[in-house]
């Protein structure tokens, strides 16, 4: 970090900005000056601009993004906690933190990550002596988060920092005790991984790796995120993720799990662990079917019972306690979907008509697998007959679904909201996926993909504690929106006279009242 110097000559004062640099070849830490601020008062107020005679651009650097991340890193003080946690030398956390900075503002491969740096003023931010990176530099870095004992064990020290950086923002943040957990598989491209498994992902079956992240329920901030295995099934990842919770010391969270990590295992697991959990309740079992079709639609489509969407529509969710997966007692709710119902009950009448007439053998074919058990097998020129109570059994349950909670105190509305705020960290994942780009994965090795977990952790903690600054300013305004804004900010180094100076492009005024929102104006050398 820079600092002021004053010095006296021909009886006027003058100020200079220096900052300190670690000489390598000295093996000392040593002073240099940045630039000329000017002529003084002896209170150290700069009485007038110095006049700087431009020869030459040595060089242009896109800014903006990075000194949004780079303010929320100050903020959070990401560097200090790197250096408490890990025991590394000031160098090694500088250049752990532009790991994170560059996974957050601009993906450089790491092959290229050092010129990147270097161009960049992440040099004069974390005083990085720039000229001594190289891809091995960052290499060992990421050794420092993960890395194989002589023991011949794992020792994943970024799950440490990633619980002193939730520890970081819990401490400046009244989140609701509440957390969203989900995983996402990521295409793999390198030739061997253990975590590279045949799996799913958008583009079908492929070769994948897996991340599970936990997220907090109002501002999204990353609570952990570890690297899993591509095949491994959904809910086999609960049991470790939960334990991990109460190794940070996390308690009294509220868990929302989708159908797909929901089993009796995992929920009784987490209730003896001290977690409540909200689910979807999976599959059409008699028990489920019971249940869905308790009260009639007159009874359930209620005004004490209707919920509001965010999509400015309207469900009915009205709930009881009951046992449910071989637990004694379970707070169940039955929601109904009028739009949903209306779909569902008109989609089968049109089948159920359309098998009045003469089908031909392909059609009859599809008809009878999308209506399923209303059509049973009977004696006949058809050879089959559509079953009226099946059908009835179905009508009840048209636009229905159930959600439950191991908390007896909810209601259907809670319960619905709860649940249905997990789009939090498909927007993580979203986030991640998309603007910070998780993908595409090339590390071969165990300890990279999980150091390289945790650069994904700081990343959306920088994205996501950034968003948290701007949405207090600009509540209407996204975060991805406003980083369009801030593109054309740059960092300009010139020539003038023996000397490089830097300086900041003219800002517009909304892109200043969005940096200063951010706290980011600080790094700026004028703005």
């Amino acid at each position: 970090m820079t600092h002021r110097v004053y010095k006296v000559a021909g009886g006027h004062r003058y100020a200079y900005e220096y900052e300190s640099f670690w000489d390598a070849r000295l093996g000392r830490t040593r002073q240099r000056m940045v630039r000329y601020l000017g002529p003084c008062d002896r209170k150290g107020r700069i009485l007038s601009e110095p006049k700087t005679r431009l020869e030459s651009v040595h060089s242009a650097f896109p800014v903006g993004s990075l000194a949004v991340f780079f303010a929320a890193a100050r903020q959070l003080r990401v560097r200090e906690h790197i250096l408490e946690v890990l025991e590394v030398s000031e160098e090694e956390a500088s250049t752990l933190l532009a790991l994170g900075l560059n996974q957050a503002a601009a993906r450089v491969p790491l092959l290229h990550l050092a010129s990147w740096v270097r161009s960049s003023p992440l040099p004069r931010w974390l005083s990085l002596d720039a000229e001594e990176l190289s891809p091995r530099s960052f290499e060992l870095a990421l050794s420092q988060l993960c890395h194989l004992t002589p023991q011949r064990t794992w020792e994943d020290r970024g799950l440490l920092l990633q619980q002193q950086l939730t520890r970081a923002w819990r401490g400046s943040s009244r989140e609701p005790a509440g957390a969203y957990y989900d995983i996402t598989k990521q295409a793999y491209y390198g030739s061997h991984c253990p975590y590279a498994q045949l799996g799913h992902d958008e583009r079908g079956t492929a070769v994948v790796v897996g991340f599970g992240m936990v997220v907090s329920k109002e501002h999204h901030h990353p609570i952990l995120c570890r690297a899993l295995y591509g095949g491994q099934n959904d809910f086999l990842s609960v049991a470790p993720t939960l334990e991990f919770l109460q190794g940070q010391g996390l308690r009294h969270l509220t868990l929302v799990m989708d159908k797909g990590m929901t089993s009796k295992a995992n929920v009784a697991q987490a209730m003896k662990a001290g977690y409540e959990v909200v689910g979807s309740v999976k599959g059409w079992s008699k028990e489920a079917m019971a249940y869905a079709s308790k009260w009639p639609g007159e009874e359930l489509e209620r005004s004490e019972h209707v919920v509001g969407t965010s999509h400015g529509g309207a469900v009915y969710a009205r709930a009881f306690t009951a046992p449910l997966m071989e637990i004694k007692r379970l707070r169940i709710a039955v929601v109904e979907n009028l739009s949903r119902k209306a779909e569902d009950r008109q989609a089968r009448d049109l089948l159920l008509q359309e098998l009045e007439g003469p089908v031909p053998d392909e059609r009859l074919k599809e008809i009878r697998a999308e209506l399923g058990e209303v059509i049973v097998s009977s004696v006949g020129r058809r050879g089959f007959r559509v079953d009226a109570a099946a059908v009835e059994r179905e009508r009840a349950l048209d636009g229905r679904f159930m959600l439950f909670s191991t908390d007896l105190d909810l209601d259907g509305r809670e319960m619905y909201q709860t649940y249905f705020a997990k789009d939090a960290v498909e927007k993580a994942f979203r986030t991640s996926k998309g603007e910070l780009s998780l993908g595409p994965v090339r590390y071969r090795k165990k300890d990279r993909l999980d150091a390289y977990a945790t650069v994904v952790y700081m990343a959306y903690l920088l994205w996501s504690w950034a968003e948290r600054r701007l949405r207090e300013k600009y509540p209407e305004r996204h975060l991805s929106e406003v980083l369009r804004t801030l593109e054309s900010i740059s960092w300009v180094r010139f020539g003038a006279g023996k000397q490089v100076r830097e300086w900041c492009t003219r800002l517009t005024k909304d892109q200043k009242d969005l940096l200063t929102a951010l706290g980011a104006t600080e790094s700026l050398p004028a703005t």
